[in-house]
């Protein structure tokens, strides 16, 4: 029993010593998290740039300019054709999402198939159609290696469809967690041959490195999204075989696909400017003049400097996307919106902070490698990697929110700029230009962004019983009020799709609200014949009676403030707080040894952090379930928690002490329960 006991403390000790995003936002060490979250990004970077710059020179010297010029525009076309596909992969990513939400598995299963299926055509097409386009055009002549070469850059692009899907299909809801040394394996390998091959044998080293690299990295990815399958219980699944193959494939609405795709190529954006600058090197088009600013400067060979430097800064941009997974969280539990808003703001600083250090990868390239890049030159990057990787925050919360017609109008704006500069003649420093070009798209991005986080989000459909009455006191228009019962005897499934379904018969033309842990109540705008007479009978019938007996006004009440004095007239209350601080009064008075964490202002994040790591990790998720359960607390390792809710999110925290006295929180209960009828009473001041 000592070695189970020590293994069980040791695995608690390794957990606990994992920053938890949730945990983060509740003690506001969100720097802590987000620097958890790089370190290893950082160094996987780092080597693959080594890669990438040992790649390019070792082919270079061993198989030509034409080679290495063939290489660089496959690997460009690589970036962008990938990125388009990780786009559209985000219809599947909310599909299973949603799926997840309504505890739809086979569907979840069956769309994954889809997707698959899709996937594998797509790597055949592109296997074959590159095979033609290598023997038919013959880019490098009559070299037999550069054109292997190239087929295995188009076959890694091939093989990444379906091996994307596939890790897609699990990364949609929960991360896919690696050792750390299955992390570095395949580029330490791809490095450890080149280097070899260097010394012995440059042309086979290319080739080995390459196939060893990619089956090493899909080997590792497709075992471990799939063992991450096996934990959450799902399997892709594949319709039945004798339908046609366009049954077979996803379907996908037209417009989204394209929103989808082209928010997914327009985050490759980089890849899409250097493939227009490699397209008209050395023919008479007008190519940025990178280097027409200073007379030092036009030494620089920018056709090969930025292409080395480009993992360097699609790197300073990617620093943001390692976080999208957290967006796409905090996103898709509206209670967390403020939440959602610092955790941006903290991300806003620690970015640039990478970016600079990418920046300083790209100097050592050119000052120690290269040799002959100016000192001024590389400080006169330092903006342009900084603003990318700003931009590459916004653009990423954009896309993981689903905004993507904002982010593709944000693109189509920087097109315009670029080509702006583009068109003018003789030009005294394109760098300069777009450098400014890029700083009034991030100018652009922060106004949006900052002007949509300044407002509320529209309120959910299900919400808390004082949202819900200050709702109802808001209506202008005539209501019918009304609750239904669902009964303990229920099991949690049951329970939960009745809620779901309530929420959907009421969304778009009302609110739903707990009144108790067993009454749902809802107010349902009134609009004439439309409304039906008797909802709860629809809603039994359609439930298969798990939602039960019900009421509802008789006829439609002339507004919510009327529909709300009747709702307070059936209720005995001693007294109506109206302020939010007469509550934490009462807390306060009732559990002096309580926390009162306020989402807005921070105070209690100190406090917080003295709580079971254990305890802060599972809070947060346990509160956001609580509004749909009906809870008026969540009870979590002997604590009690109480969630204060304004405009349908998260406004405060209050934590009870361990193993509270029960009849102090039955007076809780009630101060909390007679603030939130108050504020309605009161004109609604508090939410």
């Amino acid at each position: 029993m000592d070695d189970i006991d020590r293994w069980f403390e040791r695995t608690a000790r390794g957990h606990n010593r994992v920053p938890s995003l949730y945990a983060s936002l509740l003690t506001d060490r969100v720097f802590r998290y987000l620097a958890y979250r790089l370190r290893y990004p950082l160094v996987l970077a780092t080597a693959q740039f080594a890669i990438h710059v040992a790649e390019f020179f070792l082919i270079l010297s061993s198989l030509g300019g034409v080679a290495a010029f063939t290489v660089m525009m496959l690997r460009v076309g690589s970036l962008i054709v990938g990125g388009a596909w990780w786009g559209l992969l985000e219809v599947m990513r909310e599909r299973l999402r949603d799926f997840a939400r309504s505890g739809e598995r086979d569907a979840a299963g069956y769309e994954i198939g889809s997707w698959l299926v899709l996937a594998s055509v797509l790597a055949m097409v592109t296997i074959v159609g590159g095979a033609l386009a290598v023997v038919l055009v013959r880019p490098a002549g009559d070299d037999s290696v550069t054109h292997l070469y190239a087929f295995l850059v188009i076959g890694e692009l091939a093989v990444n469809f379906p091996v994307r899907a596939l890790h897609s299909g699990v990364f949609a809801t929960r991360r896919v967690y690696r050792p750390p040394w299955s992390i570095f394996l395949s580029p330490g390998v791809q490095l450890a041959v080149i280097g070899l091959g260097f010394f012995f044998y440059p042309t086979a080293a290319i080739i080995i490195a390459i196939i060893a690299s990619n089956a090493i990295a899909i080997v590792i990815t497709v075992h471990y999204s799939l063992e991450t399958y096996r934990l959450a219980g799902l399997q892709p699944k594949l319709r039945a075989p004798r339908r046609a193959i366009n049954q077979l494939l996803p379907k996908i609405p037209p417009l989204l696909g394209i929103k989808t795709t082209l928010s997914g190529l327009g985050l490759r954006l980089d890849g899409v400017v250097l493939l227009a600058i490699v397209g008209v090197y050395g023919t008479n088009t007008r190519s940025f003049e990178l280097t027409a600013a200073v007379s030092a400067w036009r030494y620089v060979d920018t056709f090969q400097f930025f292409y080395l430097v480009l993992p360097l800064f699609r790197g300073s941009f990617e620093s943001a996307g390692i976080f999208y997974f957290d967006f796409v969280r905090l996103r898709s539990v509206p209670a967390l919106y403020q939440f959602r808003r610092l955790f941006f703001q903290r991300l806003l600083v620690v970015t640039p902070l990478a970016s600079l250090y990418f920046w300083a990868l790209a100097a050592a390239l050119g000052l120690l490698v290269l040799q002959d890049i100016p000192l001024t030159f590389m400080l006169a990057l330092i903006p342009l990697f900084v603003s990318r990787s700003v931009i590459g925050i916004y653009q990423i919360r954009q896309f993981a929110e689903g905004r993507f017609g904002t982010h593709l109008a944000t693109i189509l704006f920087m097109a315009v700029l670029l080509w702006l500069v583009w068109i003018k003649p003789n030009p005294a420093s394109d760098l300069l230009e777009i450098t400014a070009a890029m700083l009034l798209q991030l100018i652009l991005l922060i106004n949006l962004q900052h002007v949509r986080d300044r407002r509320y989000p529209a309120l959910p459909t299900l919400l808390s019983l004082g949202d819900w009455l200050l709702g109802l006191a808001r209506e202008p228009g005539p209501v019918r009020v009304g609750d239904v019962t669902i009964p303990e005897s229920v099991t949690p499934k049951q329970r939960s799709a009745a809620v779901r379904l309530v929420q959907a018969s009421f969304d778009g033309n009302g609110h739903v609200a707990f009144s108790s842990p067993t009454k749902l109540g809802y107010y349902q705008r009134a609009s004439g014949s439309t409304v039906d007479s008797s909802p709860q009978l629809v809603l039994q019938a359609v439930s298969g009676g798990t939602v039960a007996r019900g009421s509802v006004s008789a006829a439609p009440i002339a507004n919510g403030s009327e529909a709300v004095d009747r709702w307070l007239c059936s209720l005995d209350l001693e007294s109506t707080p109206t302020d939010l601080e007469d509550l934490v009064r009462d807390f306060r008075s009732l559990f002096p040894d309580g926390i009162v964490f306020d989402l807005e202002t921070l105070d209690g994040a100190r406090e917080m952090r003295n709580l079971d790591q254990d305890f802060l990790v599972r809070a947060l998720p346990a509160v956001a379930q609580s509004l749909g359960g009906g809870m008026k607390s969540v009870a979590l390792s002997g604590r009690r928690l109480i969630p204060i809710f304004r405009h349908g999110t998260l406004h405060m925290l209050l934590v009870s002490p361990a193993d509270p006295d029960a009849a102090r929180l039955k007076d809780l209960f009630s101060a909390v329960r007679t603030w939130q009828v108050g504020g309605a009473a009161g004109g609604g001041g508090d939410g």
